[in-house]
């Protein structure tokens, strides 16, 4: 009777370990954005002065299927889903970060002319969340995020761009809204050799 009851706790304990490593995580929000942008400056000065271009972009919707656009000649897809074992660590890092911020140099002056980054949260109903970063100041829970979901760049697949183009025009009125982003036209900087 001693072994029966060991044995019927053994499967009970291997029945519940089984469930719950065949949950399925949900996204705590609608979906997630890691978008990443510049601006050029046109040839002809023309109004707005700076023409904003989007470099690449990474969609994980809510069951965690992920959608890759990055931009070599011209965009290409990538798309999987993100594995059950890493589902709930990036369910958790997000929901640490539920209010706009900025992970970007704190320091004194600096010329910067590198991509821009954002994530962009959407909830359901509710106001974006944005975090607008350079990647080397993400702290590190965030940068995993960012490096698994963006940091892959290797399957070339062909992409109608003209699908995209409802999102594209979302990110650039975003981006676009928020004109202390803009860079700093070159004649209004005054150069002072040092002596």
């Amino acid at each position: 009777m001693k072994n029966l009851c060991y044995v019927t706790i053994f499967i009970l304990f291997t029945l519940c370990s089984c469930k719950k490593q065949n949950e399925i995580e949900a996204l705590p929000i609608e979906k997630l954005y890691i978008l990443e942008y510049n601006y050029a400056e046109p040839e002809e000065y023309e109004s707005p002065y700076w023409k904003f271009y989007i470099v690449g972009f990474c969609e994980l919707d809510k069951n965690f299927n992920r959608r890759f656009f990055p931009f070599r000649e011209s965009f290409y897809n990538i798309e999987d889903i993100v594995p059950d074992s890493l589902r709930a660590d990036i369910s958790n890092i997000l929901l640490k970060y539920q209010t706009d911020t900025t992970f970007l140099y704190q320091g004194g002056g600096r010329i910067y002319d590198g991509n821009h980054y954002r994530f962009i949260m959407q909830k359901y109903n509710q106001k974006n969340i944005t975090i607008k970063f350079e990647p080397q100041f993400l702290p590190e829970d965030l940068k995993s995020v960012y490096l698994y979901l963006y940091g892959g760049r290797d399957t070339e697949k062909s992409l109608q761009i003209s699908r995209y183009k409802e999102l594209f025009e979302m990110f650039k009125n975003q981006v676009m809204d928020e004109e202390h982003d803009l860079p700093i036209r070159l004649e209004t900087i005054e150069f002072k050799a040092p002596k």
